[in-house]
């Protein structure tokens, strides 16, 4: 038999409840003059692009963008300013996901022992000195 969380059927969330996530995870944020926002990892690999007001959006519907790029930021550079390009890899998702869709994506994403470990496991237990 297959489950659902009937949360994904409706969308009730505020995309604040999946950006927070990431900003309580230590991500810097910061928007657009037209409310577009970037949040930005802390060692400047990865970034969530929330594009309300973008051509991208208003095009192709991407409303989310999550990328995983290449290099780090500089010691010094500005951690927003990173450059698109390389990509590792893109998530993308419309704007009919539920934000509450997006926001368990986020959460695994920012506790690594969630993603390295398969969903249902207990995250393996740190290796000790002398052990």
């Amino acid at each position: 038999m297959t489950t659902y969380a009937p949360s994904l059927l409706t969308d009730d969330g505020e995309p604040s409840d999946a950006i927070d996530i990431l900003t309580a995870a230590g991500w810097t944020s910061g928007a657009d003059a037209k409310a577009n926002l970037q949040v930005v990892a802390p060692d400047g690999r990865a970034r969530l692009l929330f594009q309300p007001e973008s051509i991208e959006y208003a095009n192709t519907d991407v409303l989310w963008k999550l990328e995983a790029v290449g290099f780090e930021v500089p010691a010094g550079q500005e951690v927003l300013a990173i450059s698109p390009t390389p990509n590792r890899w893109t998530a993308t998702f419309t704007g009919e996901v539920p934000v509450a869709l997006i926001r368990a994506f986020l959460g695994r994403l920012v506790t690594p022992s969630a993603v390295d470990e398969p969903a249902g496991t207990a995250p393996a237990e740190p290796a000790t000195a002398g052990a």
